[in-house]
């Protein structure tokens, strides 16, 4: 196709198979898939992460709940027998050693204890497993007395964290029993003393990773034991305020991730309660530990991901900069093989395919279409004096005065051949046809000569319009157009002549 913007011909190549908006949006749509598979897997990988550390860490919570639910039963039972044993009438007639070893002897099932001992209603020592069972003083005013003592149900008491003595940097917790006289009435305490270090070289032996720590709490919020032990919490500090204690103790079991009040960042929370104790098991894993490996992963996939995209945009900009080089170079080539060099005008080709193109639209539509053929006078006289560059250099004048009065998108100005040209103008009557073809003779006409010494440059015109008839070509059109031209040549040149004003009259046709 051709069109006229101003003065120059716009040529359109061929519309290529991918434009570059398909390459783009191929392109786009390439990456976020890429982006999207990526993210998908980095987040279920994220995901089975954080579900294997859950697990994980719930079965080191489940081996210590069942590890000190079996020691504080052991304990109990010990507290149990030793009970049972002081309300046997029997055992008062025996030898005190028997007695003691009698009394004592479950009590050596017990693991890590302090010992044990018996105190009467008053708070005086009755028996104790050892001679060197310390028993605390005013033991009455002792919450694991008092707690027996106040209470009407046989139950175990546990009591929080004490240093075992003011010289002494172990921790023990009482364990205490109700002594019930006959009468039902409060009759003493039974006692054992539970070293924390235990649980603490039990917990030794458990990976919790960097940053992590396994804690003791009773339902109070009193902390009986951290393990690995820091600066920042210690043994017997009260914990019921802070948010996750609460939920602790609401949920009783669970898993969580959340901040830490006291660590100030995040941790998964795996936490139990030790059956019907009053004790809550914390295992805590920092976040970081837990992610660590994942978050290397997800550096790698996501640089490598970055990598391929920016690979994937880099390649489309240079496959678009080839398409678009592509492209240009189709349209010169195109209009290479449109346009005359010499002139800028359309070629003789281009001319043929207008000119069937408008007679075939101006048969559908009855529309009027004029052909002008013009020549420049004496041109081959003017080239043999001058010179062929002086030739060349008329043409392109003629040529630029034919483009400045050509305006109409619609319309083809083409050099024909040698110093010949044509027109092609749609939609046009005879008289406007004429009318323009003036302005161009008069235009040259009065063109300043190519060069000072030269002749001035005149030009003939002729032309022709009419109608396009159903089932003719555009060559009578064409006939026409020349045979007017020939006779404004022929009438003494430098004029215009329409065929419409020689003998034929441009009728109408009817629309078929």
């Amino acid at each position: 196709m051709y069109s006229l913007e101003g003065k120059a011909i716009k040529y359109s190549a061929r519309t290529p198979v991918i434009t570059r908006r398909t390459l783009i949006g191929a392109t786009t749509f390439s990456a976020l898939v890429i982006l999207g598979i990526v993210s998908y897997l980095l987040v279920r990988e994220y995901r089975n992460t954080e579900a294997d550390a859950r697990r994980s860490a719930l079965n080191i919570v489940q081996l210590i709940n069942r590890d000190i639910r079996n020691t504080f039963s052991i304990y109990d039972s010990a507290l149990i027998n030793l009970i049972d044993l002081l309300h046997t009438q029997a055992l008062a007639t025996l030898p005190a050693q028997t007695r003691q070893s009698l009394l004592f002897d479950r009590t050596n099932e017990a693991p890590s204890s302090f010992g044990f001992f018996v105190l009467d209603a008053q708070g005086k020592l009755i028996a104790r497993s050892k001679p060197v069972v310390s028993v605390p003083p005013n033991a009455t005013q002792q919450p694991w007395f008092s707690a027996q003592q106040n209470s009407t149900r046989d139950e175990l008491f546990i009591s929080h964290p004490y240093l075992a003595s003011s010289d002494s940097p172990e921790w023990i917790i009482y364990l205490s029993r109700r002594l019930v006289a006959e009468d039902g009435t409060f009759a003493g305490v039974a006692v054992g003393k539970l070293k924390i270090s235990y649980f603490q070289n039990l917990f030794r032996g458990l990976d919790i990773g960097p940053s992590g720590n396994i804690s003791l709490l009773d339902t109070d919020g009193t902390l009986m034991l951290q393990y690995p032990p820091t600066s920042k919490i210690s043994i017997g500090q009260d914990l019921s305020q802070a948010p996750n204690f609460r939920r602790f103790l609401n949920e009783r079991f669970g898993s969580f991730i959340a901040m830490s009040g006291i660590y100030h960042h995040e941790r998964l929370y795996t936490f139990a309660q030790v059956h019907d104790l009053p004790i809550i098991v914390v295992v805590a894993i920092a976040a970081s530990s837990i992610f660590s490996n994942w978050q290397h992963t997800a550096l790698v996939i996501g640089s490598v991901t970055l990598l391929l995209c920016l690979g994937l945009l880099w390649l489309t900009w240079l496959l678009i900069r080839e398409l678009n080089l592509r492209l240009h170079a189709e349209r010169d080539l195109a209009a290479l093989a449109s346009t005359d060099p010499l002139t800028g005008l359309a070629n003789r080709r281009t001319l043929d395919r207008a000119l069937d193109l408008e007679w075939r639209r101006a048969q559908r539509t009855g529309c009027p279409l004029s052909l002008v053929m013009i020549d420049i006078d004496h041109f081959k006289a003017f080239n043999d004096l001058y010179g062929h560059q002086a030739g060349d250099e008329a043409i392109r004048q003629v040529a630029a005065v034919i483009k400045t009065h050509v305006r109409r998108p619609s319309d083809l100005a083409a050099r024909y051949g040698g110093e010949e040209f044509a027109m092609v103008l749609t939609e046009t009557e005879a008289a406007n046809t004429r009318l323009l073809c003036e302005k161009i003779r008069l235009a040259v006409e009065q063109m300043p000569p190519v060069l000072p010494e030269h002749k001035k440059l005149t030009i003939s015109l002729g032309s022709c319009t009419r109608y396009a008839k159903p089932g003719e070509t555009q060559d009578a059109l064409l006939s026409a157009a020349d045979k007017a031209l020939y006779q404004a040549k022929k009438a003494g040149r430098n004029r215009v002549v329409n065929i419409n004003e020689t003998g034929l009259n441009a009728v109408k046709p009817p629309l078929v």
